[in-house]
């Protein structure tokens, strides 16, 4: 009886199980996760955007990209080095590469890039001297160096949490191939 409900509970709820005993697309999914989540290879992207019920909701939102483009457009997006939401703000007392939140006459809400985890800083506007595109701040996964196959892992997370679908994606299809 015990196993059977092991086996039936393992049928119904895979996601629950650890990535290394599943296959294919749930796997890849859980690696993807991971690498979101808790990258080693520099700042992870769940530092700045959240899709999937984890990570901050700093940057632009996944799901419309991950949803709307195919795997190699998202790998592009991933390895972009400049990106056209990030600005240099420039206050008295500081510089910093910076997201906009939010705007009034007399508030500037931004996220301060040059903190790791980004900082939100409540700026009045008449304390910004300046806000132009940024020249400097580079995309954090653009450095990370991040093989194909785990670009292909992190957007079938990104895929499979926007869109639902739990699809395979080869590492052939983001890049070189390896």
């Amino acid at each position: 009886m015990r196993l059977c409900c092991i086996a039936l509970a393992a049928v119904c709820f895979p996601l629950a199980l650890p990535a290394q005993n599943k296959t294919g697309a749930a796997a890849q999914v859980e690696r993807g996760k991971e690498l979101f989540v808790n990258s080693t290879k520099g700042a992870p992207c769940g530092g700045c955007h959240q899709i999937g019920g984890v990570g901050t909701a700093v940057g632009p939102d996944l799901r419309v990209l991950a949803s709307a483009v195919g795997p190699r457009a998202i790998a592009q997006s991933i390895e972009m080095s400049m990106t056209a939401y990030v600005q240099q703000v420039k206050t008295a007392d500081s510089t910093f590469p910076g997201f906009v939140q939010k705007k009034s006459a007399d508030e500037v809400d931004v996220w301060d890039l040059s903190k790791t985890p980004p900082e939100l800083r409540k700026l009045a506007a008449k304390d910004v001297v300046s806000m132009d595109n940024n020249q400097t701040w580079k995309h954090p996964p653009a450095a990370a160096g991040y093989t194909s196959q785990e670009l292909a892992d992190v957007i079938a997370f990104l895929k499979y949490s926007a869109t639902g679908t739990r699809k395979e994606i080869k590492a052939s299809e983001v890049g070189e191939s390896e």
